[in-house]
């Protein structure tokens, strides 16, 4: 499998100088935060003002970008996400907030109740995990390439995860021994333990693990399963895989065994994971039929992107669109919605 050029985007963007409360349902609608502006999407019977203060009401010593587990355990929220990203020339943050109330739209994947027999490396592995994720999720990120541009600028995978907080020694002793578990029967394993074992470390390493295995379609519906695992830290590994470089010189992903995990995360499933599915379906030529399909069932998420002041968050889903569609109406919600729904703008 050949590794093909890559440009990492980079989390930093450019703030606007002025924000426009939309009123169209599931839009952005920005406010002015303490630290920066504050941007809610996907909102549908919350305003986005009265949600600000009844958030900073309930935990007023939080940071604002840790409110998803707020909005979920304490306002009812069937599921959230919040990200925050730097501006060029200010102390200040931007925030994007995701809000899903359509419970039966949230489909979290069943985990196993065993524990799976593990060979002496995916052991090393799994103590990593539970002692440092972080140094675990930078290995994710990286797997598959060596060299790449940030912000214009040239670094190799070392350099990448020291700016992740990675631990470098143990960053190369767990880069070398997850390529040491690239045979047949650890991606047999990989699977097993995704499906049968109740440890988030060991799925963790699984997830990981699917990284020698992208030629295998399984491998990719695998990781998208991952992005729906109950607990984070499992669905953070496979979003910094699905993060890094997912375009190779290979046959297209055949997307429709993983059919169900796909329309949990386009219904609003753990919206960290959303932009990180976007890309991974770009990269591996999705077929556009099928996808047209997927984002038909539930187009709220996906057009809430669409629709977002920031640029940085609307931008996956813009170059989602325009891959299954062939077409390109721009930063046009109007018309996207019109494509997506087949009605007449």
């Amino acid at each position: 499998m050949k590794k093909a050029g890559l440009k990492v985007l980079s989390a930093v963007a450019g703030v606007v100088a002025a924000f426009a409360l939309t009123t169209s349902q599931g839009a952005g609608q920005v406010i002015a935060g303490h630290n920066g502006p504050v941007e809610f999407i996907g909102l549908k019977d919350w305003d986005a003002q009265e949600l600000f203060d009844t958030i900073r009401e309930l935990a007023p010593d939080r940071p604002f970008h840790a409110c998803a587990a707020v909005m979920r355990f304490e306002l009812g929220f069937a599921d959230a996400g919040a990200f925050r990203f730097s501006t060029d020339g200010s102390d200040d943050w931007y925030t994007v907030v995701v809000g899903v109330e359509d419970s039966t739209r949230v489909h979290y994947r069943q985990t196993g109740s065993e524990t799976v027999g593990l060979p002496d490396t995916w052991q090393k592995l799994k103590t990593v995990a539970a002692e440092d994720l972080r140094t675990l999720t930078a290995v994710a990120r990286t797997l598959n390439w060596d060299d790449l541009t940030v912000d214009g600028v040239s670094m190799n995978s070392r350099e990448l995860a020291a700016r992740m907080g990675a631990d470098l020694e143990t960053f190369d002793h767990v880069r070398e021994l997850v390529h040491t578990a690239d045979g047949e029967e650890d991606r047999h394993l990989a699977h097993e333990v995704l499906a049968r074992d109740s440890s988030w470390a060991a799925r963790s390493v699984a997830t990981l693990v699917q990284g020698n295995f992208l030629d295998d379609d399984t491998s990719w519906h695998a990781l998208v399963a991952s992005l729906i695992d109950p607990l984070a830290p499992a669905s953070s590994v496979a979003m910094a895989m699905l993060d890094g470089p997912t375009t190779f010189e290979r046959d297209p992903v055949d997307w429709s065994q993983a059919r169900s995990h796909l329309s949990a995360i386009f219904g609003g499933t753990n919206p960290f994971a959303f932009r990180s599915m976007l890309s991974a379906l770009v990269a591996t030529d999705v077929d556009p039929e099928f996808a047209r399909q997927l984002v038909r069932e539930t187009p709220d998420l996906l057009l809430a992107h669409v629709g977002a002041e920031h640029e940085y968050t609307r931008e996956r889903a813009l170059d989602f669109l325009k891959a299954i569609s062939g077409e390109d109406h721009g930063t046009d919600v109007k018309a996207w919605t019109a494509w997506v729904t087949g009605q007449p703008g």
